[in-house]
């Protein structure tokens, strides 16, 4: 069985830091060992602070880790609309005055090395890897909990997958912006799930932290309405933790196409049976929340 950590609660940084503080000895022996620690947060738009990660709940985070360990710390995305931006605007800029070590880091800057993704036809598309996300140490994604209107679900092994793909900026609508999109939408629905599963698989995180405590319905990942859910979960199992929080979303997990792609690839639990949660307090938490139509599952 996998176990994860759930909390509820009201206050953010609080409640964060009370489900990091369940996964034990582990966490702190992974963070003392390891030679740099990334924290991979979602910073799809700098306007739009509801569709990130909240920097409160990297707070709460980070009080868990300089607790037991001097760590060199790195905050980074590859943000859609871009990432320093962000940074600004949400507040992250002060973190290196609250604590000790800490960089943050735009992604869309960073070296790459080699990556693909999956064509319709089951090919390899060659595409470009941020170095730091692919380089040895504690990897930790960190993503809000939120529907996404192509995928059903927007949680932590699809924030890790997707936002450490480094592609170049093209001009839109609404200006600069970072866009892997083209490249999924053109392979098709099919080719898209197993294209984020297959990036997780190339290169996984450690750890996966779901923040919702206001999660989003609707039209995500970053035009949806607040739902707010009071709960944080957390595990060395990413996709565990996804199956979990989708759960609570009321969607079947198996039902997203890259958690069983995953799944079945080994690279995680996705089948609810396996993941040890508290049945009660699951089915407490449910919600039924409302999904974009575009989203097929």
């Amino acid at each position: 069985m996998i176990n994860i950590a759930i909390e509820q609660g009201e206050d953010r940084r609080d409640t964060i830091r009370q489900a990091v503080e369940q996964l034990g000895d582990e966490f702190i022996e992974r963070c003392r060992n390891a030679n740099q620690i990334f924290i991979k947060v979602n910073l799809v738009d700098h306007e739009r602070y509801f569709a990130c990660t909240h920097i409160d709940a990297v707070r709460g985070l980070i009080d868990v880790i300089r607790e037991r360990s001097n760590t060199s710390i790195l905050i980074g995305d590859a943000g859609y609309r871009g990432t320093k931006a962000a940074f600004s605007n949400f507040g992250y800029d002060h973190l290196g005055g609250e604590y000790s070590d800490i960089t943050l880091v735009d992604l869309n800057d960073d070296e790459f090395v080699d990556g693909y993704t999956i064509k319709s036809d089951g090919s390899q598309n060659p595409i470009r890897r941020s170095k730091i996300a692919t380089s040895p140490g504690f990897k930790i994604s960190l993503s809000p909990m939120k529907t996404d209107a192509k995928t059903g679900a927007s949680l932590t092994v699809q924030n890790w997958a997707i936002g450490t793909w480094i592609v170049p900026p093209r001009i839109s609508a609404s200006g600069q912006v970072w866009a892997r999109w083209p490249w999924l939408d053109s392979e098709g629905e099919v080719a898209h799930h197993q294209s984020i599963a297959e990036l997780f698989n190339q290169q996984k995180c450690h750890l996966g932290i779901v923040d919702g405590i206001m999660a989003m319905e609707g039209d995500g990942p970053v035009r949806g309405t607040r739902i707010d859910m009071g709960v944080v979960l957390a595990g060395f199992d990413p996709v565990a933790v996804d199956s979990a929080a989708a759960t609570l979303m009321g969607i079947d997990p198996l039902g997203i196409g890259y958690l069983k792609a995953c799944h079945e690839m080994g690279v995680g639990v996705a089948d609810m049976t396996r993941i040890n949660v508290p049945p009660m307090q699951m089915a407490q938490l449910r919600r039924e929340f409302k999904r974009n139509i575009k989203s097929e599952i």
